[in-house]
This record gives structure tokens, C-alpha cells and sequence, in this order.
């Protein structure tokens, strides 16, 4: 029958390979995170982000009128956009409600994220989270010292 030592050594090492091979079946079914979209110290302190959330950042200028760059983004459900001031004149961020249809315009409205406050120093910044939003297109309006301008925010499933 042989020594019982040598059996659960034997037995241990077979769980050793066990649970290396899930670990690294799970370790290739993950994909690194994009490091564009990795959240900065500030958001990760400030909004307890992690290096696996993924923050889009669409800047907000003024010129003749008020500009987003980029004009279109294409995000995931449960991703984040930061709007960002790349200037010192005011800004604010405004998502019609009455242009949504109910399941966005819910969506927005429930989670107090239908409009910024002023956005009144270079790098100031409106985070919007996506965690929990219906697909589809959300159109904002950005207004301040100058013409309106604004742009869109498009929630999509990831193509497999």
C-alpha cells in the first residue's frame, strides 16, 4: 500500500497543480486594464476607483463657442467619464433630460447626475459613472461663457 506520508504529499502536490491551474485560467480569461483608461490617485481616493475601472475623459474648452474632445465616446456599461477643463473660463455640463428616453432619463435623474455644477478652474472635473446605466445615447449640452456647444456619450455591450 506504501507509506501514508508519501500519499498526502502526493495528495498536496496535486492540489498545489489544481489550484495553479484555475489560477492561471482566470489569470488569461482577464485582460490587463487599458492604461488610458486606469483612474488617477484622485479619483481612486477620492471615489474609491481601482486600477479596473475604466475612466474616459472627454476635455471641455471655450473658443467661439464651448467645445468637448472628443465630440463622440464610445463607453461600457459600468465605466466612468470625467469631464475636464483644459481652460479657466466656466463650464457646465447638462444631459436634457426631456430628449432621453424613460430608462435613461431615469437612469440620470435617480443618480443626480443630470447636470454639473460649475466647472471654474483649469482641471476642474464632473465625473459621470456609468455603473448601472441602460445602453444607448446620451446627449449633453455644455454651456457657459460663450455659445453652447456639447457632444455624446454612447453606452454599448463589448463586441465578443
Amino acid at each position: 500500500m506504501g507509506d501514508p506520508r508519501r500519499r498526502d504529499r502526493r495528495r498536496g502536490g496535486l492540489r498545489i497543480l489544481a489550484l495553479a491551474a484555475v489560477f492561471w485560467a482566470c489569470a488569461c480569461d482577464r485582460t490587463p486594464p487599458d492604461p488610458q483608461l486606469v483612474p488617477d490617485v484622485v479619483l481612486q481616493t477620492e471615489l474609491g476607483l481601482t486600477e479596473n475601472d475604466r475612466v474616459h475623459t472627454i476635455r471641455v474648452s471655450t473658443a467661439d463657442v464651448e467645445r468637448a474632445d472628443p465630440l463622440q465616446l464610445n463607453v461600457r456599461p459600468g465605466d466612468y467619464v470625467q469631464f475636464v477643463s483644459d481652460d479657466r473660463f466656466v463650464h457646465e455640463v447638462v444631459f436634457p433630460l426631456d430628449s432621453l428616453p424613460p430608462p435613461r432619463r431615469a437612469f440620470l435623474s435617480r443618480t443626480g447626475q443630470s447636470a454639473s455644477p460649475p466647472l471654474l478652474e483649469l482641471g476642474a472635473r464632473f465625473v459621470v459613472s456609468f455603473v448601472g446605466a441602460p445602453v444607448g445615447r446620451y446627449p449633453y449640452r455644455l454651456e457657459g461663457n460663450r455659445g453652447p456647444g456639447g457632444g455624446e456619450i454612447v453606452v454599448a455591450e463589448p463586441e465578443r
